[in-house]
């Protein structure tokens, strides 16, 4: 069995401090200069998860570049025994995936 990988394309969850902050979205680069990824503020993704579940506008995933210096942990987001992740989460609760809302998916957006 392969491990999941922590490359482009990957579910994440970015802890940072100075100023505490939790950001869920998709990898886009990891080098030692720091993180790109396409994502929102986690203390924001319920509303962004009502608002893509219902087809509305409004809220989205941007590109942030976080410098190693504020970086504590980056992790893959994945579901783990009953613990549900959150881009499964997205999936169950808008029948898209993350990647598709993020507009890193070759599929077309649903409207």
């Amino acid at each position: 069995m392969r491990a999941p990988s922590l490359g482009p394309g990957a579910p994440v969850l970015v802890y940072l401090h100075s100023p505490r902050e939790k950001v869920f979205g998709v990898l886009v680069s990891l080098q030692p200069a720091g993180v790109a990824v396409r994502g929102i503020d986690l203390a924001a993704f319920e509303d962004w998860l009502r608002q893509e579940a219902r087809g509305d506008r409004g809220l989205g995933l941007a590109t942030l570049f976080y410098p190693m210096g504020r970086v504590e942990r980056v992790e893959r987001d994945e579901t783990v025994g009953g613990l549900e992740g959150i881009a499964d989460r997205f999936r169950r609760e808008t029948g898209r995936s993350v990647l598709e809302a993020a507009g890193l998916s070759s599929r077309r957006r649903r409207r």
